[in-house]
């Protein structure tokens, strides 16, 4: 029951530290407590594994579900909610969760659908009012309320103007939502040319953040208001097949628009739709004001040009993390597989003595001449929780190691970091006259993956000074620290041969930088 008390509590850990990096990701608001809320979990729990290890476990999971994973369900749910335009939903399912997450910045979000609900039945000066009269709101949200308040009022031309005079260039380069409203507000104005400029820049951008479902949007835009209606079908048909009808029939309308200068589409809509959805009753009203689209064919073939090249970059990443077959990582993971199923059929993976006679390590007998044991200790595990915490940790670092370092790099680094490890161990045993200890596990090798992307990392950095490669170096340090954290409450675990591995990874992927030729996708 142990085992499985202390699996919990690092899966709790790893949840936390998952969530830490989503935010440095720009997948989670940085501003919306998500950093806050995991070092609090992970506190606690810490603080409560001395005293009880139940009840640090019991809550921690309870922390974790109630104020991690569902809150960030509930959040992915609602920002889909809203791309497609079901306000009341989003903002009835926000208001009641918020007790979850009950952060500045979900009130605020609240406030904002509550607008939004409102304009689009029509009530325009009721959501006026609540987007310029909320004196506490964060900085973001000055400018989202702005943003949408020109998109209720269909102002397009001010809204572009705004964006010009009035939103600082740092905070619209790292906002997704503000990034693609400017894309669309050069399309909704006629600047065609400007777009085209452009669109390369905030692609790249999305890219980064890793928001695919703003590149979407990104890419509908350009190719609505550029007038290209094959690539308008086809992205209605993948990646926005999700859009209700008539949101698809709107932005079909839009490219049919920039094609043929046809407004008696827009009537049509306009007929069909004004009552049920207000705001799209704004846009086509600004549209049929509107009149200047252009349709130069040099442009619509330099947008398609960028956006298709940009999009082979996407999926080339894409490829890199997710696709690329990994089977180093696999065969490692297959290896450690192998030794548990052995010493599980010959006495059990919590027998001593199995563990010696399969080649687990023990610092004096290696002293006397069993070399070996080097090795195989590498690929034995003491348990379940034991094996499923290092295999666990080895898919996710070996893939990503995998996907950046020469495949021969990452073999010896694996290798030499759990030999070296244990090694070194063994020697500071010996030296220290501490004989009674049995290790095993491939925790070292594994800690020597770490201390080679931090290496990877911490050289990128130094090189560009870029924030994506120091975002990375300080997400491996915060997973260098949970680890010793981890290490000090766990009494079982080795935190020195844990070292070991960390220091003779780094150390190996810094000399290997210089002897081999290596290519890395950062």
């Amino acid at each position: 029951m142990i085992e499985i008390n202390v699996l919990l509590i690092v899966v709790i850990l790893i949840s936390c530290l998952l969530t830490i990096i989503r935010v440095f990701q720009g997948i989670l608001p940085q501003k919306d407590g998500w950093i806050f809320i995991s070092l609090f979990i992970i506190i606690l729990t810490v603080l409560f594994f001395p005293i009880n290890l139940d009840l640090s476990a019991t809550i921690g999971s309870i922390l974790s579900i109630l104020l991690l994973l569902i809150p960030q369900y509930i959040f992915k749910y609602i920002n889909y909610l809203v791309e497609i335009k079901k306000y009341q939903k989003s903002r009835r399912l926000l208001s009641h969760v918020i007790g979850l997450h009950p952060t500045k910045y979900w009130h605020n979000y609240l406030r904002l659908l509550l607008a939004l609900e409102l304009a689009d039945k029509g009530n325009i000066k009721k959501s006026i009012y609540l987007l310029t009269n909320y004196p506490k709101t964060l900085t973001i949200f000055n400018y989202y309320y702005q943003l949408f308040i020109y998109e209720i009022l269909g102002d397009w031309g001010s809204c572009l103007q705004w964006f010009t005079d009035q939103v600082d260039q740092k905070i619209l380069r790292r906002d997704p939502l503000l990034l693609t409203y400017y894309i669309r507000s050069l399309g909704e104005t006629g600047q065609l040319d400007k777009l085209s400029e452009e669109i390369f820049t905030v692609q790249s951008i999305l890219l980064k953040l890793k928001k695919s479902s703003h590149i979407s949007r990104l890419k509908l835009y350009a190719f609505a208001f550029s007038g290209q209606l094959l690539p308008m079908k086809t992205l209605f048909k993948t990646e926005l097949s999700f859009y209700p009808n008539y949101l698809q029939e709107f932005w079909l309308v839009t490219a049919k628009r920039a094609r043929k200068k046809n407004n008696d589409n827009y009537k049509t809509l306009l007929k069909d739709y004004s009552n049920s959805h207000y705001l799209l009753k704004s846009s086509i009203e600004w549209r049929l004001k509107y009149n200047s689209f252009p349709s130069d064919k040099n442009n619509k073939y330099q947008l398609l040009y960028k956006l298709n090249y940009n999009q082979k970059k996407i999926d080339r990443e894409q490829r890199l993390f997710k696709l690329k077959n990994q089977r180093i990582t696999q065969f490692f993971i297959v290896l450690n597989l192998l030794g548990f199923i052995t010493e599980i059929r010959l006495g059990g993976s919590e027998n001593l003595e199995t563990l010696y006679q399969l080649g687990a390590l023990v610092p004096l007998v290696v002293w006397h001449g069993e070399f070996w044991r080097l090795i195989t200790a590498n690929f034995l595990h003491y348990g379940w929780g034991h094996f499923l915490m290092n295999m666990m940790a080895l898919y996710f670092m070996g893939n990503l190691l995998e996907s950046l370092s020469n495949k021969y790099q990452y073999i010896i680094i694996y290798f030499i970091s759990g030999i070296g490890s244990m090694f070194a161990f063994s020697y500071v045993a010996i030296y220290t006259n501490q004989l009674d200890y049995i290790l095993v596990g491939a925790s070292a090798s594994i800690m020597g993956l770490v201390g080679s992307l931090t290496a990877i990392f911490m050289r990128k950095w130094l090189q560009d000074k870029s924030p994506i490669n120091r975002k990375r170096l300080t997400v491996m340090t915060l997973i260098i620290s949970l680890q010793l954290i981890s290490d000090t409450i766990i009494p079982q675990v080795s935190m020195l041969s844990h070292l070991f591995g960390l220091l003779i990874g780094f150390t190996a992927e810094t000399i290997g930088t210089f002897f081999i030729k290596q290519k890395t996708y950062l």
